[in-house]
C-alpha cells in the first residue's frame, strides 16, 4: 500500500467510525463546471485595446469606466464596498487589464486572480476589484457589439422575472407601521413577495427575537395567505437558535430563510437546514470561492445559492456558479438589493442562468423620483422587471455627470 493509498483509506475509516456513512470521494478531484466561454473574437475581429480604467466619483457614487483605444467606455456603478479598497484595485488588478485585448477578458480575470501572487489577498475584497472591472468591460463589448452583455454569452432563457420587495427594518419604529408600509408598496408594484429581516445582523438580543416574534405574525395578518414571504437573518443565530426560529417562521409560511447562521458555520448552517422541512435555507452572498459553491451545494449546507455579482467576480464568474450548483438540483438567485445601475449586471446573469428560482430582490421607495443622471428609469410593472435588450449592460449615462467628476483611481 503506497502512501497515498493508506491516508486515504485512513481518513476513510475514520469517517466510518464517526458517522457510519460510506466514505465518498469530493467532487472536486473532477474540474467545476464552467459556463460556456463565448468567442470573443470571432465576434470582434480586430482588438479591443484597453486604454485606461478609472474610478470616478459623481453623483455621491463611485462609477468604474473602462475606455478602450477609439474612446467607447464600458460603465459600471460601484458598490459601496469599493470605497474601502481603493488601494487593492490600482495596485492589484488595474495592471492586468489596462493595455491589454478586451477580447481576452475571461483571461484577464484569471490573470488578475493568479498573477503576482495576488490570489494571496483572494476574498471578498479582491474579487470585488476584479468583478468591477470585468462587469465595466462586459459592457465596452456589448456597446461595440451593439448587443446586451448576455447575448454575447449565451441564448436568453428569459425576457422578464418576478420580484420581491427587501425591508430592512430592525426595530426603531412601530412595527404596524412598517406592515403598513410594506402592504403599500406591494400595492404600488403588483409584486406578491417581500423579504424581511429576522434577528438583530450577526446576533440575536431577547430584544431581537422578541421583535421577530411579534412582526412575523403581523406581516402574514396584514399581507394574507397568498403572499410570499422571505425571511433574511443575517447570520444572526446560533444553529440552535436558527432551528427555532426556523421553525416559526415555517408555522407561518415563510418560504426562503436566508443566511441563519455565521456564514463562516457551514455545520451549524448544514444542521438548521436538516432540521427544518418546509422552508428552503439559502446563502452566498459573503462567498467567493468557487470551491466553497461546490462543497456547500455537493454537502447539503443550502437549497438556494445566492452569489453577489460583484463580490463573486463578475458576470461570468456568478454564471460558473449557476453551473456548479445546478448539478447538484440547487437553486440560484443572486444577490442583488438595488433599484439602480448595479442592477444592470444581473439583468445580464438572470437573462441566462436556466435553474434561476423564486422571486428576485428589488428595493422600491415610493417616494424616489426617476433618476436624471442616467436612464431607463428602473422600475417594476406588475410584479415584474423586464430585461432590457438594449447593448451593453442596458444603462445609458448622461454625459453632463463626468463634468467635474472626481477622479479617485
Amino acid at each position: 500500500m503506497n502512501r497515498l493509498t493508506f491516508l486515504q483509506t485512513l481518513v476513510g475509516t475514520a469517517a466510518l467510525g464517526l458517522t457510519g456513512a460510506t466514505p465518498r470521494l469530493s467532487a472536486t478531484l473532477e474540474p467545476l463546471p464552467t459556463w460556456p466561454l463565448p468567442d470573443l473574437k470571432k465576434a470582434m475581429l480586430g482588438p479591443v485595446m484597453i486604454r485606461s480604467v478609472e474610478l470616478l466619483k459623481t453623483q455621491n457614487r463611485m462609477l468604474l469606466v473602462v475606455t478602450a483605444e477609439d474612446g467607447a467606455k464600458g460603465i459600471t456603478q460601484c458598490n459601496d464596498r469599493m470605497p474601502n479598497l481603493t488601494s487593492l484595485l490600482k495596485g492589484l488588478v488595474l495592471p492586468h487589464f489596462v493595455g491589454k485585448d478586451a477580447r481576452d477578458l475571461p483571461q484577464l480575470v484569471d490573470n488578475a486572480y493568479r498573477l503576482n501572487s495576488n490570489y494571496k489577498y483572494a476574498g471578498m475584497p479582491l474579487w470585488n476589484c476584479i468583478g468591477s472591472v470585468e462587469i465595466a468591460t462586459w459592457d465596452l463589448l456589448g456597446q461595440l457589439t451593439r448587443k446586451p452583455v448576455y447575448a454575447l454569452l449565451g441564448k436568453p432563457v428569459r425576457t422578464e422575472y418576478d420580484v420581491y420587495i427587501s425591508d430592512f427594518y430592525r426595530g426603531g419604529e412601530p412595527p404596524e407601521k412598517v406592515v403598513d408600509r410594506l402592504a403599500e408598496k406591494l400595492a404600488a408594484t403588483g409584486a406578491n413577495g417581500i423579504k424581511i429581516k429576522v434577528g438583530g445582523r450577526m446576533l440575536n438580543t431577547p430584544e431581537d427575537d422578541r421583535r421577530t416574534r411579534q412582526f412575523v405574525p403581523l406581516v402574514r395578518k396584514k399581507l394574507g395567505d397568498a403572499a410570499i414571504i422571505y425571511a433574511d437573518g443575517n447570520g444572526s443565530f446560533s444553529p440552535k437558535e436558527g432551528i427555532e426560529t426556523g421553525k416559526f417562521l415555517e408555522s407561518y409560511g415563510v418560504a426562503i430563510f436566508e443566511e441563519p447562521c455565521s456564514f463562516e458555520d457551514e455545520e451549524g448552517m448544514r444542521s438548521v437546514n436538516q432540521a427544518l422541512s418546509k422552508i428552503m435555507l439559502a446563502g452566498g452572498e459573503q462567498d467567493s470561492s468557487l470551491y466553497r459553491f461546490e462543497r456547500l451545494s455537493r454537502t447539503g449546507v443550502y437549497d438556494l445559492y445566492q452569489p453577489d455579482l460583484y463580490y463573486n467576480g463578475g458576470i461570468l464568474r456568478t454564471l460558473q456558479v449557476s453551473r456548479i450548483v445546478g448539478q447538484y438540483g440547487k437553486q440560484f438567485a443572486p444577490h442583488t438589493p438595488k433599484a439602480d445601475p448595479l442592477i444592470a449586471p444581473f439583468w445580464q446573469v438572470a437573462a441566462l442562468a436556466p435553474n434561476l428560482y423564486g422571486l428576485q430582490e428589488f428595493v422600491y421607495n415610493p417616494g424616489d423620483n426617476p433618476a436624471s443622471w442616467y436612464s431607463p428609469d428602473i422600475r417594476v410593472n406588475n410584479g415584474k422587471m423586464a430585461i432590457p435588450d438594449t447593448p451593453g449592460l442596458g444603462i445609458r449615462y448622461d454625459d453632463g455627470i463626468w463634468k467635474g467628476a472626481e477622479r479617485i483611481v
